[in-house]
């Protein structure tokens, strides 16, 4: 599933608050005080990424990580702590909108903070089984055989270089490109999109989501609110003049011919899902493919808008 499980992490959190255990505004500094420099950022920046605080995964420690040790299992703060300020140890802080992986490591740290559970745990009870999600996996480090087994073989062709590699001649990632990623561990991802699916399931929990399934109508309104990924300010909807926003964990976009929808794309080393929520038709269109390519070669958009083509319902008059 790769980063469409972040609505995994939302989900927990939101449920989490709807039972009194937390709220959304929470400070970091609440939760996890050995992370002073992020003390005020609050949950809800974290779910819906305009904390300022960077990522971990386009480091080059995390891109020798993914060449050197691909089944090591990694915990939430060691990836947390990658990110995270020193005097020797500096990573570039945003403002407004910023896609980072450690806003979700971190809301998984609160999570598991505030009720003594594993986030392992903390999803199969209030995801994963509730749902009847029975070809989705989670686990804190790598997959049991028998899931392995059901995989996919996963090939990285990304020659794409890291967000923090200025001035770069060849990505960090060079050893891994044409490596098939099948058998490596996903705790690099866990609360930022470690999850394992097939498409029918995605649809299925996608569905359940926006049919306001999870959780009450109180999480469900703060769940569903957009900041612009141009300006990082909440916006009612996205436009021409601001085509991008982002929820907690979810995703809404101006998609050329077919409009503003929701959707997200996941993207785990080797596999991508994709789906797209056509609320007016009750239509919902999930891809899943064995590749993360370059960019310039992804068609996975085109292939949505060839789906929609066929299936597409035709509006009431």
């Amino acid at each position: 599933m790769g980063s469409t499980s972040k609505s995994f992490t939302a989900a927990v959190i939101l449920q989490l608050e709807a039972a009194g255990k937390l709220s959304i505004d929470d400070p970091i500094g609440k939760w996890l005080p050995e992370y002073p420099a992020w003390k005020d950022v609050t949950i809800r920046h974290l779910l819906d990424m305009t904390s300022g605080i960077p990522t971990y995964s386009e480091t080059e420690w995390m891109s020798k990580a993914w060449a050197d040790e691909p089944i090591r299992a990694f915990t939430l703060k060691e990836l947390a702590d990658v990110a995270y300020p020193s005097a020797s140890h500096q990573l570039p802080v945003s403002k407004g909108y910023f896609y980072s992986n450690t806003n979700y490591v971190l809301a998984g740290m609160i999570a598991e903070k505030a009720t003594g559970k594993s986030f392992r745990d903390l999803v199969h009870g209030l995801v994963i089984e509730p749902h009847g999600l029975t070809s989705t996996f989670y686990e804190a480090s790598t997959y049991p055989e028998p899931v392995i087994k059901r995989l996919s073989h996963g090939y990285f062709e990304n020659e794409a270089c890291s967000e923090y590699q200025p001035n770069c001649k060849e990505t960090w990632n060079a050893p891994i490109i044409g490596r098939d990623m099948r058998k490596a561990s996903t705790s690099w991802m866990q609360s930022a999109g470690g999850a394992v699916s097939n498409a029918r399931d995605v649809d299925r929990w996608m569905r359940a989501v926006f049919g306001g399934k999870v959780v009450p109508a109180k999480q469900q309104k703060e769940w569903m609110e957009l900041i612009s990924t141009k300006t990082g300010e909440p916006i009612e909807t996205v436009s021409a003049d601001d085509p991008g926003g982002f929820a907690l964990g979810l995703g809404r976009k101006i998609l050329g011919d077919i409009g503003a929808q929701w959707f997200y794309l996941g993207e785990s080393l080797g596999y991508r899902t994709l789906y797209v929520w056509f609320d007016d038709q009750d239509l919902m269109i999930t891809v899943q493919t064995n590749s993360q390519p370059p960019e310039d070669t992804d068609k996975l958009h085109e292939a949505i808008s060839a789906l929609y083509e066929i299936v597409k319902k035709p509006k009431a008059d």
